[in-house]
């Protein structure tokens, strides 16, 4: 391995990664909005769900879907496009893994934004469809039905990313793509701190049920003091396979 091509690759990847597409969307489309912190109603109760990360997420429940989907598709191209670039022109190395890993460490901690970002999530999805585009997607759907058992859109979003490990070694991948893909899970889960401990917290006050069965959340806005009501994942996931079985139905 050139030990100054493996430097180019953590460097680009890290300074791709460290781009605040959900600051530059927030910035662009709502500059008025505040993205940095989100705070979540907890229906029939006085307690709030936070999360400080800046995200496609955050952007989501601020902004709207449309632009939440738009973040989030520029976050998965700051893993794939410096890792598929290395691929191209280092084919025989695993150059690509250090961009990949590197682009959602400078999403999580972005020097440009004092080290306050995302969960890395998008990243590391994008650098995972480099690896193997197959199993992002069949690990990706597991983890979507996951949801209707762990009923815990945050728990079950960790789930493709823990089953991506034995599918890369099942499907022969080298020893590189599997710690890539094992320190990928760690990486999240432990930027994922935060959240837990919110969980944690409703849950021993007994009143995570009820955000997790909410099909709408309101988005405590820090601005004018009002609230924004929003779709949660929950919600839309049920109105999407309602929409589903009415379609089949009428067929």
């Amino acid at each position: 391995m050139n030990l100054l091509i493996a430097l180019l690759s953590i460097v680009a990847g890290y300074l791709i990664g460290s781009i605040s597409f959900a600051r530059l969307v927030a910035g662009r489309f709502a500059p008025e909005q505040d993205i940095s912190k989100v705070e979540l109603e907890v229906p029939d109760s006085d307690s709030t769900f936070e999360s400080d990360a800046v995200s496609a997420s955050s952007v989501r429940l601020n902004l709207g879907t449309r632009y939440g989907c738009l973040t989030g598709a520029l976050d998965i191209l700051k893993g794939t496009l410096p890792s598929l670039a290395f691929k191209l022109w280092q084919p025989e190395e695993p150059y690509y893994l250090l961009a990949a890993g590197m682009a959602a460490v400078g999403h999580i901690w972005p020097v440009y934004y004092r080290f306050k970002g995302g969960r890395g999530m998008s990243p590391i999805v994008g650098g995972m469809l480099v690896v193997d585009w197959l199993g992002v997607l069949v690990t990706n759907l597991l983890g979507l039905f996951s949801d209707f058992i762990i009923r815990s859109t945050l728990v079950s979003s960790a789930v493709w990313l823990v089953l991506m490990i034995p599918w890369v070694w099942v499907r022969g991948g080298e020893w590189p793509e599997v710690i890539y893909a094992v320190s990928m899970c760690v990486l999240f889960l432990g930027a994922m701190i935060p959240e837990w401990r919110e969980i944690w917290r409703l849950n021993q006050a007994g009143e995570l049920d009820k955000l997790q069965e909410a099909r709408e959340v309101r988005v405590l806005s820090r601005l004018d003091q009002g609230t924004a009501l929003q779709q949660s994942w929950a919600g839309a996931i049920s109105d999407l396979l309602a929409k589903l079985r009415r379609k089949n139905l009428e067929s």
